[in-house]
């Protein structure tokens, strides 16, 4: 049976929330057995959220499962507005270094402030999926 690719979205985080300096947050993705992986086409996710810090200050973004991955490190926004900041990575090799087989079924997503603190909402992680054809 043939299958077209789509994409899909998880909502990680709705509401907003605080980080102070050296505090972390880890939210669970939930992983779909549609989810793609596939080492023959380039599969990137992408990671949606709003961020004001009350300061200048640094962000790191990792996967935590099997081994942390890094999506984002140490990335510095300065003092502002809200605003959304999008990322863009290799979600095969995400899911690849850190999808535990005894739990296949999700890892987590960690963020972590670093001279916060900042204030953050509306995490969305959006990715391919494999839809069959009938």
């Amino acid at each position: 049976m043939p299958n077209i690719i789509a994409s899909d979205y998880q909502v990680l985080r709705d509401s907003s929330f605080q980080l102070n300096d050296g505090e972390e947050k880890q939210f669970t993705f939930h992983t779909q057995n549609a989810i793609h992986y596939s080492s023959a086409l380039r599969n990137h996710g992408v990671m949606s959220f709003n961020i004001r810090p009350v300061n200048s200050a640094r962000l790191t973004v990792r996967a935590i499962g099997l081994g942390p991955v890094t999506i984002m490190n140490r990335f510095k926004f300065s003092k502002s507005h809200t605003r959304m900041y999008q990322e863009a990575f290799d979600f095969d090799a995400i899911v690849a270094a850190t999808l535990d087989p005894g739990n296949p079924n999700n890892f987590d997503i960690e963020f972590r402030a670093e001279d916060g603190p900042i204030i953050l909402s509306d995490i969305v992680l959006h990715y391919k999926i494999l839809v069959p054809v009938t």
